[in-house]
């Protein structure tokens, strides 16, 4: 796969591929109909595959080895020779299956899919295809003819939308716009008049795009100080210079979205350098990427650019306190953000790659009558690779980035577009099929949503959505974990609590009353508003292509189990254990998670004060605060096995089982839990003793005349010593920390003392237990939770 046999044609066969698939004559199609059931065509080895991919230059033995690469190879092709010499000899089984016919039962789309033989297809390896679709080609001027030899453009005929098919306005069988990028470069001159298309369409016709923040970076009312930026000029004759002093709503810049190496911090602004930069930036020692960005600004006509390593002191941590609490207006203002999707594994923007991987194959042959039959092949979902899970998203700075810019290209394998109203790539340019891709600004496109199809999420569940994919990304500097956040905190408090407050203090002054402030802001991560509700997170772990090591519990290998422990023990140090934020890696929120939209929801906790850290008047003062609530907790976890809980505890990330004991029958009757932790047991410090182990009850579910089961969510909570118990007011109140997240089914009452019937009869039974929970509540003692 080296440069240097990249075919110079695209749609080339190798003699296999046509005597599947001849330029005149039957196709495997012909004469009879697959429907649903696979017919296989063809065997190949990954070697047999390889060769003609790059020896003949077959452009759909290309296609066909590039859906069995492995999703991290689509970004680090330095590792495929290893990977060859370890798959090389495997077989897989090209099949024709799930047929799908127009009308007139004229077959429009089938599939192509690769199935591992032998011992590997009882090894869990996953099946992938390609789609073929029946094609036109068009010249620019729409002629139906034989396609431009440099730049094929194409008509796929008949696809179907999407997964997400609500989002688009006609959500039948459509025809999609399709392109061949010929170039062995995303700086191609015609990659580039592409982008420049994409740039005019969003900035003229997309209203959600032009949406940007008013100014305001703080949640407490803070407004935007001016910036630096990179001055590149027009052309290359123009100097390169820093700029200070600029308001980011006036004035167009691009932004930059890297993964930072060893020579960023070379070229980077220092204090003893700030004043030379002011007059020139000496491009000699520029990493590649800094370089390309250059390229790119002045082709679109574009003077500055906003470079964090550029535009930051990075050695004057004042600086760096001013300009990241800005992110959110540098960001959303920036005219367009240039993503080097491939992180490390890419030196630049520039990237170089094998047009036939790029390139959808087409497939033609003469029928009987004297016309010409077009079939395209392409990879759907394969931007799910390319974009979703590129080594740059796996970082945790570049999440924000992505989330508040309202235009973003990916320079990867090929160009990628991304807008609040758009996704497109150089081989489909213009239309939503393949994608069913969203924005990760959630705030902006729910809200599309809702007005389209009469509902949305709720702000709760957006920001819920958020934090589930922004913790499955990587920082290097723990203590960025929320600081690295800010923007979207930002971004969310204007969208939200800024105008709820505005339409409060209307509606106070419309009735002649004084308007009481009662602002919601972000507590370590979690909204003050949903804060009940979003304590009941819980860990889960996901496996990721794009992470080297996925995390595994018990960590397997001693350098990853160190590395992890050091890193849950900072975490912990950093954070109160009751935020997310405290959790050492990658985790989802499981809010609520057994509800039905029927269901009665009862808290069982009251959050009497939220004491903040530190004597900072800025809202980060609240990432180390502390809770004084009033709960029900029980000490000792009596009610089930806690020798089990230990011993799982040491071995797994979760632990069930079921309440067997006949004494605990009336507090818990046919019960059954289960425990999430949060961090594994020999990172207690000091030992975790069981007597100091307990559950606070957070949220009963189910108390309606329907529900039968009843789930109470807690928290799994460790008492800690005597010596740090708080004082609230001047009295002592018992400290704990959070350790996991509970979970309890139940038919019968989960209060102790309380004794319900499985079902109630009636509504006004069930309102009767409802108030009775509330009456309870108000009597439970208070504690701290850190």
């Amino acid at each position: 796969m080296t440069s240097g046999l990249w075919p110079k044609e695209l749609n080339k066969l190798c003699p296999d591929c046509e005597h599947l698939f001849p330029p005149s004559g039957p196709w495997p199609w012909d004469g009879g109909t697959i429907g649903k059931f696979k017919r296989d065509v063809r065997e190949p080895s990954v070697e047999e595959l390889d060769a003609s991919a790059t020896s003949t230059g077959c452009h759909l033995c290309r296609a066909l080895l590039e859906c069995i690469l492995p999703g991290s190879m689509k970004f680090n092709r330095h590792d495929y020779p290893t990977w060859f010499e370890l798959n090389k000899e495997f077989r897989y089984s090209v099949s024709l299956y799930d047929a799908r016919h127009d009308s007139n039962q004229h077959l429009r789309s089938v599939s192509l899919g690769l199935t591992a033989t032998g011992e590997r297809r009882w090894m869990g390896v996953q099946v992938r295809w390609l789609t073929l679709y029946r094609a036109r080609p068009v010249l620019s001027d729409g002629c139906s003819e034989t396609p431009n030899v440099r730049r094929g453009r194409w008509i796929f005929k008949e696809v179907d939308p999407p997964a997400h098919s609500e989002e688009i306005e006609d959500a039948g069988l459509m025809d999609v716009d399709v392109v061949q990028p010929t170039s062995a470069t995303t700086f191609d001159p015609l990659a580039f008049a592409q982008l420049r298309r994409w740039v005019d369409e969003c900035t003229q016709k997309h209203e959600l795009c032009k949406i940007a923040p008013s100014g305001q970076n703080s949640i407490f009312g803070g407004f935007q100080q001016t910036v630096r930026l990179v001055d590149v000029g027009l052309d290359d004759s123009s100097p390169i210079r820093l700029v200070e002093h600029f308001r980011v709503d006036q004035v167009r810049y691009n932004t930059l979205s890297y993964q930072w190496t060893a020579d960023t911090s070379k070229a980077s602004l220092k204090k003893h350098n700030k004043a030379a930069y002011c007059h020139a930036i000496p491009t000699e020692a520029w990493p590649k990427v800094y370089k390309d960005v250059v390229i790119v600004c002045r082709s679109l006509g574009v003077r500055y650019v906003w470079i964090d390593s550029l535009c930051i002191v990075q050695d004057d941590l004042e600086d760096w306190e001013v300009q990241s609490s800005m992110m959110q207006d540098i960001y959303s203002h920036g005219y367009l953000n240039l993503a080097n999707v491939l992180g490390k594994h890419a030196d630049g923007l520039e990237v170089s790659r094998d047009p036939t991987a790029t390139s959808p194959c087409i497939l033609s042959r003469t029928l009987a009558d004297g016309s010409t039959e077009h079939w395209g092949c392409i990879e759907d979902g394969n931007w799910r690779e390319q974009i979703q899970d590129a080594p740059l998203y796996t970082r945790g700075w570049c999440y924000q980035e992505r989330f508040l810019s309202a235009r973003t290209v990916q320079f990867g394998p090929q160009l990628y577009w991304e807008c609040r109203e758009q996704f497109a790539s150089e081989s489909v340019p213009s239309s939503k099929a393949f994608y069913d891709i969203k924005h990760p600004d959630l705030i902006t496109t729910s809200a599309k949503e809702k007005e389209s199809a009469g509902g949305t999420l709720s702000p709760a569940e957006i920001w819920e959505t958020v934090v589930k994919i922004y913790t499955t990304t990587q920082l290097t500097q723990q203590s960025d974990k929320l600081v690295a956040l800010r923007g979207v905190f930002n971004r969310f408090w204007e969208r939200f609590e800024a105008e709820a407050e505005a339409a409060r203090q209307q509606e106070s002054s419309q009735q002649g009353q004084q308007h009481q402030h009662n602002i919601d802001w972000c507590i370590a991560g979690l909204w003050k508003r949903d804060l009940i509700r979003q304590l009941l997170w819980r860990r889960e772990t996901y496996h990721v292509d794009s992470i080297p090591n996925p995390e595994r519990w018990p960590e397997e290998d001693a350098t990853e189990q160190k590395s992890f422990n050091a890193r849950a023990t900072e975490v912990l140090k950093l954070y109160p254990s009751w935020s997310w934020a405290a959790c050492p890696s990658y985790l989802g929120f499981g809010v609520c998670f057994t509800t039905q939209p029927t269901d009665r929801v009862e808290d069982m906790v009251v959050i009497e004060k939220i004491v903040p850290g530190g004597t900072s008047t800025d809202y980060t003062a609240f990432d180390s605060s502390a809770l004084v609530l009033r709960g029900l907790l029980y000490d000792g976890i009596n009610a089930i096995d806690l020798s089990q809980v230990f011993f799982d505890w040491r071995s797994k990330s979760e632990s069930s089982g079921t309440v067997k004991h006949k004494h605990h029958a009336q507090l818990i009757r046919r019960s059954a839990w289960w425990i999430y932790f949060d961090r594994p047991l020999q990172l207690t410090t000091p030992l975790l003793r069981p007597e100091n182990v307990g559950v606070l009850m957070v949220r009963l579910v189910g108390l309606g005349e329907v529900r039968q089961t009843r789930w109470m969510h807690g928290l799994l909570v460790e008492k800690l010593g005597t010596g740090t118990v708080g004082e609230d007011d001047g009295l002592p109140l018992p400290t704990y920390r959070r350790m996991g997240f509970f979970l309890l089914r139940s038919k019968r009452g989960l209060i102790p003392g309380v004794e319900w019937p499985e079902r109630f009869g009636t509504r006004e039974e069930a309102e009767e237990a409802v108030r009775e929970v509330r009456e309870r509540r108000g009597r439970f003692p208070l504690l701290r939770l850190v």
